[in-house]
């Protein structure tokens, strides 16, 4: 049986890299489309223009999202690093935890690993380091 196409939400994190790039249209519709999860119908309504309008305005908007983050890479990029930093998190937790586990454990690792996680959630947040 048929159903309604899945829609890809990759476009919805694409739009949030790349919308203010966009006319102002394909944002809008994009915008309604994916993360108001709006039916063509609905924005067709909104716009005044048809379903199929509102189909082309949606593939032309993901096709410029496509290029723009084939050209950029900005989204791959960030979601590499918020990998690496959840990575990071998990490594640093495991070397507390093996310290902690230590009949003595060492006090330079607890302070160390402090220190770690502080820079890990600037890095997360992109907060600027105190003292710059």
């Amino acid at each position: 049986m048929a159903g309604k196409p899945q829609k890809n939400l990759a476009y919805s994190v694409l739009l949030d890299f790349y919308g203010p790039v966009l006319t102002e249209k394909q944002r809008l519709v994009l915008t309604e489309y994916y993360d108001e999860d709006l039916s063509l119908a609905e924005i067709a309504e909104n716009f005044g223009i048809t379903r199929q309008g509102v189909r082309d305005a949606i593939k032309h908007g993901e096709a410029a999202l496509d290029e723009l983050e084939a050209k950029l890479g900005n989204a791959r990029r960030h979601t590499a690093t918020q990998q690496d930093l959840t990575r990071l998190r998990q490594l640093v937790m495991e070397i507390r935890c093996c310290n902690s586990g230590l009949f003595n454990p060492v006090p330079q690792i607890r302070t160390d690993t402090d220190e770690m996680l502080q820079i890990l959630e600037r890095l997360d947040t992109q907060e600027e380091p105190d003292g710059l």
